[in-house]
């Protein structure tokens, strides 16, 4: 797949993650980080590197640890 789909994956895993989707329940904030940061690719906007900034946030308040 490209990178803007598999980029496109991410965000959508992230957006099940965040409404605690059973779907996502064993799939962690680091795995979708994993995900986005390798399909990254062109970002003229910054756009992409902000998702990843909003999943480590996530990352960081999730209580389930």
């Amino acid at each position: 797949a490209g990178a803007d789909q598999r980029f496109s994956v991410a965000v959508a895993a992230f957006g099940q993650k965040l409404r605690d989707e059973d779907q996502t329940a064993n799939f962690g904030y680091d795995r979708i980080a994993e995900i986005a940061d390798a399909a990254r690719g062109a970002d003229p906007f910054g756009y992409r590197a902000e998702f990843l900034s909003l999943v480590r946030l996530a990352s960081s308040l999730d209580g389930s640890k």
